[in-house]
């Protein structure tokens, strides 16, 4: 490697590409780790030269590293622009030119010298190339950022580029916040009320800060050099490269310049641009980069599928803080062509949105969003692997079979609070075995079912009738810091309450969980369960009584917002008034004909033993000696 001690103005006055290779990641760097810092860099030392232009004094501003920036010299044919791809550095580079753009935006308005203004266009465009060509640029970012790039380097002032993102409201692309954030602190510094300096002399400051005291450390690669291993080692400032970052960067870099382009688009350009409507609190709109949180996990979507996708082809625990190299040791033995690896990739990341975002009524789909209140990601592995063979002939019932063992084997030891401790050792087991029958034509269901039915184990085993009701009726269901799960089995049993000769509903409003016996209710209203009307457990309190049952499924259910608001914690017949007139659930229709005329733990537990002859039906556990 040969290094380079190089200052801002150095790095960009020469005709010169820096092209970001597609493979890299998008622009992530944010106000508060990097764009506020930099500023700070930046200003000091323009205030330190703008110092000494007003007292008229002599000597050097000490200087400030940036960073640093590893380049790969290629060749350029013909008479094209000299070009080096940024192995890294490019969220710095970006960032660079998205500055000068609005430095040089604002000497235009502001009528800065002559001489400034050119300065700043020569230090943001590559001379004598049409507005049209990516010549023109500098800088040009990976295949995602490449439009938003060019707008806002483009732009002209703050106004038009608000203008050209209003569609976007408060959350243009993160390219637009850079370029408003860094246009709104230079206007600030050159138009100080606070500073005496004319603003000449301020855009001064700003152009020897650039020309003498900041600094890059430019590392271009030689011959020999390998351009993956510098990639793998170096982090870029304040964000460290994700796993899926390495992972893209791992694939590209052994695909052909000729190919590299043409496989990105077709199988690798959704993980980078699919959007949704709304956000997240960090204003990433890009699905796949999207923080999710599984169990533990907390990270971009993207990450959590290559690690899912990588348990499935391996059929091995894995960690995910060694994914990079976890796939790289599974690629490198691997016999699938590139094109063939990535089609396959694409393929899984549909099936895995369908886990994570599901839209329809598949028999997968349900599951996939009740697991998400069970918060176990340890099956997604299995569920991508059936997700896979759904859709090929004589499979769907298959599959619908396995999908519909493997949730009641969850949720019958979620009822029996049976412990998730094993679940990532266990899952892969069942997969290996899902799999081997895949492979050697037999039911993939059937043997889900033998290896849930195997273990007696409290680990694993798949409670039978007895130990689910015996967990249905005791198990309190409702917590304060998850009521989603509440909500999950509630609606379960709603929707199974429901047969061709009711409506078909479409809830919009949410649900709430309702204690048919309020929390905070009065005696006068609910009194305590005589002797005969409830079994009290040797020397239990009629308290103690009451507090086991409150939190039951037999003593909750499904309302509105406004409807549990208004009911709560009142009488028992005021209630069941008003929730008959409201209530249009099949969870509450039984309380039309002569509801009871008072409500306490003996009642409880009459409910939850109906309750429990549905949920068998929804969850039920096949008899061992019995087959599919």
């Amino acid at each position: 490697m040969k290094p380079d001690k190089l200052t801002v103005f150095e790095v960009f006055s020469k005709e010169k590409r820096f092209v970001i290779p597609l493979f890299q990641r998008s622009y992530v760097w944010n106000e508060q780790d990097q764009w506020e810092p930099l500023w700070e860099d930046i200003s000091s030392r323009a205030v330190a030269h703008l110092d000494r232009l007003e007292k008229d004094v002599e000597g050097e501003v000490r200087s400030h590293f940036l960073g640093a920036v590893v380049l790969n010299v290629t060749k350029t044919p013909g008479r094209g622009i000299a070009r080096s791809d940024v192995i890294d550095g490019q969220q710095r580079l970006t960032t660079l030119q998205i500055f000068l753009s609005a430095l040089r935006d604002l000497s235009e308005e502001l009528h800065a010298e002559k001489s400034d203004r050119e300065l700043f266009k020569r230090l943001t465009r590559n001379p004598d190339c049409d507005d049209d060509s990516d010549e023109l640029f500098k800088v040009w970012p990976t295949n995602s950022d490449q439009a938003d790039f060019a707008k806002v380097v483009l732009a002209g002032s703050a106004n038009e580029l608000s203008i050209t993102y209003a569609d976007y409201g408060d959350s243009p692309p993160r390219l637009a916040q850079a370029y408003l954030y860094f246009e709104k602190a230079l206007r600030d510094f050159l138009t100080s009320e606070e500073l005496e300096a004319q603003i000449g002399d301020r855009f001064l400051s700003i152009v020897k800060a650039i020309k003498d005291s900041l600094q890059l450390i430019v590392i271009e690669l030689e011959p020999g050099d390998d351009p993956q291993i510098i990639f793998e080692t170096l982090n870029a400032r304040g964000q460290p490269l994700l796993p899926s970052d390495l992972i893209r960067n791992f694939v590209f870099m052994r695909i052909t310049d000729k190919e590299s382009n043409r496989l990105y688009g077709t199988y690798w350009h959704h993980f980078d641009t699919d959007r949704v409507d709304e956000p997240d609190e960090d204003g990433e709109n890009r699905f796949w980069h999207i923080e999710e949180r599984q169990g533990r996990l907390l990270r971009p979507r993207i990450d959590l599928f290559i690690f899912h996708y990588l348990v499935m082809q391996t059929e091995s625990s894995i960690r995910i803080e060694r994914l990079f190299k976890e796939f790289r040791d599974w690629r490198d033995s691997g016999s699938l062509s590139n094109e063939e690896f990535l089609a396959d990739l694409k393929a899984a990341s549909g099936h895995f949105r369908r886990l994570i975002s599901p839209e329809g009524d598949s028999r997968l789909e349900v599951f996939a969003r009740r697991l998400r209140s069970l918060d176990t990601s340890t099956v997604y592995p299995l569920l991508l692997f059936l997700a896979s063979i759904e859709g090929r002939p004589g499979k769907s019932a298959e599959v619908d079979q396995a999908v519909q063992d493997v949730e009641s084997f969850m949720i019958r030891r979620f009822m029996w609070n049976l412990t998730t401790k094993n679940y990532n050792k266990f899952f892969v087991s069942v997969l290996a075995k899902a799999k081997a029958a895949h492979r050697e034509g037999r039911s993939v269901a059937s043997a889900i079912r033998a290896e849930l039915l195997r273990s007696q184990e409290w680990s694993a085993v798949w409670p039978d009738d007895e130990g689910f009701e015996e967990g249905w009726c005791w198990k309190k269901l409702y917590v304060r810091s998850r009521p989603d799960r509440a909500v999950m089995i509630l609606s379960a049993l709603e929707n199974a309450s429901r047969t061709n000769k009711n409506e078909r509903v479409n809830i919009q409003s949410g649900l709430t969980v309702e204690h048919l016996l309020p929390q905070n209710g009065e005696l006068d209203d609910y009194p305590y369960a005589s002797d005969e009307d409830y079994e009290r457990e040797e020397d239990e309190s009629v308290e103690e009584g009451r507090e086991d049952m409150m939190h039951t499924v037999g003593n909750l259910t499904l309302l509105t917002g406004p409807l549990n608001s208004s009911v709560s914690n009142g009488p028992w017949p005021k209630k069941t008034r008003a929730m008959v007139e409201d209530s249009d659930l099949r969870l509450n229709a039984w309380l039309r004909n002569d509801p009871p005329r008072v409500w306490h733990e003996g009642k409880i537990w009459e409910r939850s033993e109906e309750l429990f002859e549905l949920a068998r039906e929804i969850w039920p556990r096949p008899d061992p000696a019995g087959d599919v």
